[in-house]
């Protein structure tokens, strides 16, 4: 069984491998994947996107977390029509 993990020898200790996470959708979209062959109002997605609430709230009564983050995977290339890269402040 896959699980959720922070990377060895990294100084942020933020940063989590979440192979857990992946490990289900991809099983959710094998499903999807499945049913598609047989029924055709089933199709499989191109992109998903996740929002996940990790963490202490902010301040009390907060809807605000510290961890939250939003996870978006693209499983169809064609939808992809280009990659930028942030400006360093060099």
């Amino acid at each position: 069984m896959p699980k959720n993990l922070s990377p060895r020898g990294v100084k942020n200790k933020d940063r989590v491998l979440r192979y857990l996470d992946c490990a289900v959708f991809r099983h959710l979209h094998q499903i999807i994947e499945d049913l598609s062959e047989t029924d055709p109002l089933i199709e499989p997605f191109d992109t998903v996107r996740g929002m996940f609430v990790e963490g202490g709230r902010v301040y009390p009564g907060s809807g605000l977390h510290r961890k939250s983050h939003v996870q978006i995977a693209v499983r169809n290339p064609e939808c992809i029509k280009g990659i930028f890269f942030p400006l360093t402040g060099d």
